[in-house]
């Protein structure tokens, strides 16, 4: 089993195109070498190529990540809110440093 790009469908025998349609595959190429005469043994060598997948972890089941920001944002959100702060006078209201 090999990943083809969206749109394509599941190209390969029609035995191995229901099984893997019943799996809810999409698009794939399909493979196979040796003697496919034997039905059982290519349904089941197409099953364990499939068992084999679900070890691969696409995108959509990864975990969610919380990412924390990097120093270099933090001290940019820190100079921001300090000439913010500088520009609109700071904690001691309107004066400018004078008597």
């Amino acid at each position: 089993l090999v990943p083809a790009p969206r749109g394509t469908g599941i190209v390969g025998a029609p035995t191995s195109k229901k099984l893997l349609q019943f799996a809810g595959v999409d698009d794939v190429y399909t493979s196979t070498t040796g003697k496919t005469n034997t039905l059982e043994n290519f349904v089941r060598a197409t099953y364990d190529a499939l068992q084999k997948t679900y070890n691969f972890l696409t995108p959509d089941l990864w975990p969610r990540t919380e990412f924390l920001p990097s120093p270099f944002q933090r001290k940019a959100v820190w100079l921001a809110s300090y000439a913010e702060k500088k520009r609109t006078g700071g904690e001691r209201g309107e004066r400018d440093g004078r008597g």
